[in-house]
């Protein structure tokens, strides 16, 4: 099996910044300490008419660039986007017309927060046996648009786009082992339904579906046990223990890790991880202050900057880990380099 590692990130955010005033104006309603103060000080908001795919395609033609490659060198589009374009075609389909990438297949795979590391788990596959050469994997959001502007926890989202390229590399670089679990039991834990904003709601039932002239889709998170109950169980233990047993997989241990990157839906839940590895911040990259919660963008966020910022050397064992609506639980551990 052919080794295949990451070649080349890219990240593209939108031009405005939010800050933390512009809330100020607006009278919401407290929903739980660990998403109500998330640690997020700024972050950016899509333009008007700015599409998911749109923002893909700049993430997916920087890391084009810094993997010097070209576009048409890409066989094979991975795309998870946290809220499609439209039903049907997915971007995937959007984003390879868009960038240019005449040769290259293109197919959703989806895993909320976690789409990326699901990516990349399926194109180390495919590249290893020799199926592909060159794959993109890209994880974007532009989900404020489903921020509901009555309750607190709308200021922790941000949108943007990451994007990440693999190609084969030298025997015992690039990804190592990879762990995906799946929790289908929290199905209705996080996600966006159809209803109306919280202010408006009177005698909240988890899934409940309203009919009126104000509904539209929300981002929500479940106020009983099933929902933020069992985030607060589940939510600091699951994403080390899928980190330990990537590592197990490729014969280390949390000891053996030079460098971590999680996603960082909160300050709260980023730093539980990073402490139940027992890895010094030096030693991670959240960008939670100022981009907020990116979603399936966070992850390659973080990893793009700590590369660009010379954080990740050559040689490092990397690890990238963190849980997704659904929910899903992700890890993928590599040894950096070509």
């Amino acid at each position: 099996m052919r080794a295949a590692g990451i070649v080349g990130t890219g990240l593209y955010l939108p031009e405005e910044v939010r800050k933390n005033e512009w809330f100020s104006k607006l009278d919401l309603l407290p929903f739980d300490e660990i998403f109500d103060n998330a640690g997020v000080v700024e972050r950016r908001i899509c333009a008007s008419g700015e599409k998911s795919s749109d923002m893909e395609t700049k993430a997916l033609l920087e890391a084009v660039n810094n993997a010097g490659i070209g576009i048409r060198d890409i066989d094979l589009i991975l795309d998870g986007p946290n809220l499609r374009d439209q039903p049907q075609p997915g971007n995937a389909a959007l984003v390879q017309y868009k960038s240019g990438a005449v040769n290259a297949a293109a197919i959703n795979v989806e895993s909320a927060c976690t789409s990326l590391l699901s990516q990349i788990t399926v194109a180390w596959a495919l590249i290893g046996s020799g199926m592909y050469q060159t794959i993109a994997c890209i994880g974007a959001t532009n989900w404020t648009v489903t921020a509901d502007f009555t309750e607190k926890n709308c200021m922790f989202m941000g949108d943007g786009a990451a994007a990440v390229i693999l190609q084969p590399v030298s025997e015992g670089r690039g990804i190592l082992s990879t762990h995906l679990e799946t929790d289908g039991s929290c199905w209705n834990a996080v996600g966006r339904n159809l209803r109306l904003p919280r202010s408006l709601l009177t005698n909240y039932t988890p899934g409940n579906y309203l009919e009126g002239p104000r509904e539209k889709v929300y981002f929500y998170i479940d106020r009983g046990d099933s929902g933020i109950g069992e985030i607060k169980r589940s939510g600091p233990v699951k994403t080390p223990e899928v980190a330990r047993k990537a590592l197990s997989k490729a014969g280390y241990t949390e000891r053996d890790i030079d460098f971590l990157i999680t996603h960082n839906p909160t300050m709260a839940l980023a730093e539980a991880w990073r402490t139940a590895l027992d890895i010094p911040p030096e030693k991670s990259h959240i960008t939670l202050e100022k981009y907020g919660n990116m979603s399936a963008a966070t992850i390659g966020a973080n990893l793009h900057e700590a590369v660009v910022m010379g954080k990740i050397k050559d040689d490092d064992l990397v690890v990238m880990c963190g849980p997704g609506a659904g929910f899903h639980y992700a890890s993928v551990v590599m040894r950096w380099g070509r």
